[in-house]
């Protein structure tokens, strides 16, 4: 059989999974898109961004699912009970689900059972192993089976968001086997229960999946899902490329508003341009995701940024409304609140604000006189805001160095390597940063969490640094309500205080923009912006 990899220079089997052909155009439909920035692990305990959970999707699978409302729907398990204290589920497993084949099995594949539901769990709450995702499990007490395919799980405290939480890619579930076959190499040789399993990666270049015969899914008329035969995932961290590659028929989905072709392909009000529009259809949506500036608060450097007076300033320096404008053509609103996103509940609109971030420059000015921070500084002589970011994000950055300036604050930005910002981000290293969170479940905890005393860094998502015991008490508060109001009113005073103490800067709450040729059809939207590839085909009419 040819084989296109032996045509490529020779490198360690981590970077070179297989030398199988790519999929030929006749054995069905493929589907191609890129992702900038890349993956260094198929592992789902280490899938924590975007790039790895789309494609930790396709190969693994969760106990449960969200759809397109944020509804619970089964998955692996078909259905639940819960006490009524809320601390004990029960879930019963579907007893048709296999494992995609793998030598790590005697006979090429088995069956998922309640041992691998039990085992991946631990091992995500295992902590030698450092996942970042061991914080979903923090409130389990225990997990174990109760018969070949039931599981139980109890919790140390009623959690609402608890279901939710077990249909993040940090709880794929995978085969026992597997990890004492593989060990640390499971990473680059994935085997899971999902739609799609791993045939080909070679790293910074191109991944590329088959479709799971075996799938346990099915559509409403019965038919087999995924639709695809296979997945193709190109490495190129030049969205510019992307574009162009998109734009010639190379690939078949472009995400996200970039600056380096936003201007050619969308117009000011964030649609498709004419031209566009005859070829491509705009997929647009309310996303559950929070841009802002993170601004570190143990030891802020510089030390005036512990006054938030000088915080609040910063905030009422920026104009949101045509940073979105001009930098997004439109795509997103304002961040006038806190760091919960429209579409949670916590999330208060505009007019429910006492002080929302609006755009006042004098206010600005005046609040950092009140705080004399230039008092004891000749011109020019005040420290300069380090803001650190990545290429990708260096023009809204630019934006907001402009607007700081402007109000006499000196801003310096360094641009880093992605991979280094992300270290340095996940270990509290920067002391202002651009920064964003996509939900991982459907809870305005997911958001507040980023701020809470036991989340620092390096051992959470708190890259702030920030503690305060009377916010956390407030999360906890929200996290165990008894009801939704309950939570709801709590939630909305843990993002007030944060507000109140301009503790971030938040900048857009975002919409999720997806570009595709007319042809394609399934491909559905998501709040998280989940990519759900399994009902993907293309029109043969």
């Amino acid at each position: 059989m040819f084989c296109l990899f032996k045509y490529l220079p020779l490198l360690p089997l981590a970077f070179l999974i297989s030398c199988d052909s790519y999929p030929k155009e006749d054995t069905g439909e493929v589907f191609r898109y890129n992702e900038a920035s890349g993956i260094t692990s198929l592992d789902p305990i280490y899938s924590r961004d975007q790039a790895s959970n789309w494609i930790s999707k396709q190969i693994f699978s969760t106990l449960v699912d969200t759809d397109s409302s944020l509804n619970i729907l089964p998955n692996l398990a078909e259905s639940w009970t819960v006490n009524n204290q809320g601390l004990v589920y029960n879930f019963s497993l579907r007893s048709d689900v296999f494992f995609h084949n793998s030598p790590c099995f005697s006979n090429d594949s088995k069956k998922l059972t309640s041992k691998d539901v039990v085992y991946s769990l631990n091992r995500l709450k295992n902590p030698s192993l450092g996942s970042p995702g061991a914080w979903v499990l923090e409130n389990v007490n225990f997990i174990k089976s109760d018969g070949l395919f039931n599981v139980l799980i109890s919790l140390h405290k009623p959690d609402p968001s608890f279901l939710s939480k077990l249909s993040i890619p940090y709880c794929g579930i995978v085969p026992i086997e597997a990890i004492k076959y593989y060990g640390n190499e499971f990473s680059f040789k994935p085997v899971g229960s999902g739609p799609f399993f791993l045939k080909a990666w070679r790293l910074k270049d191109k991944l590329v999946l088959r479709r799971n015969r075996r799938f346990y899914q099915k559509d409403l008329e019965g038919n087999s899902l995924p639709y695809l035969e296979a997945v193709s995932v190109r490495f190129i961290p030049d969205r510019q490329a992307a574009f162009l590659e998109f734009i010639k028929g190379n690939l078949d989905f472009l995400t996200g508003v970039d600056a380096s072709y936003k201007d050619q392909l969308f117009t000011k009000d964030g649609s498709l341009k004419e031209y566009w529009s005859k070829k491509y259809k705009l997929y647009r949506t309310p996303f559950l995701n929070t841009e802002f500036i993170g601004i570190r608060s143990t030891d802020p450097n510089p030390s005036y940024l512990s006054d938030s007076r000088v915080r609040r300033a910063l905030n009422l320096s920026i104009d949101r409304n045509s940073m979105i404008k001009y930098l997004k053509n439109g795509i997103g609103r304002s961040a006038y609140g806190g760091i919960i996103p429209i579409g949670l509940t916590g999330h208060k609109e505009k007019a429910a604000w006492e002080n929302p971030y609006l755009f006042q420059k004098d206010s600005a000015i005046g609040l950092l006189k009140a705080s004399g921070i230039f008092k004891n500084s000749a011109e020019g002589s005040l420290d300069p805001i380090i803001l650190s970011t990545t290429s990708s994000y260096r023009d809204l950055c630019e934006y907001i160095q402009n607007a700081w300036e402007e109000i006499g604050i000196p801003v310096q930005i360094d641009v880093l390597p992605a991979a280094v910002f992300r270290e340095d981000k996940s270990n509290g290293r920067l002391p202002v940063y651009r920064a964003s969170w996509i939900a991982d479940y459907p809870d305005s905890e997911n958001y507040l969490m980023l701020f809470e005393s036991k989340m620092s860094a390096p051992n959470g998502p708190n890259s702030s640094l920030f503690k305060d015991s009377e916010y956390d008490d407030l999360v906890r508060k929200g996290k165990h309500g008894i009801s939704d109001s309950l939570r709801c009113y709590y939630f909305m005073q843990a993002d007030q205080k944060l507000h109140d103490e301009s503790r971030l800067i938040p900048l857009i709450y975002d919409e999720s923009i997806r570009v595709l040729p007319k042809e394609w059809l399934g491909l559905s939207s998501h709040p998280m912006n989940w990519l759900d590839l399994r009902r993907v085909k293309k029109d043969k009419g």
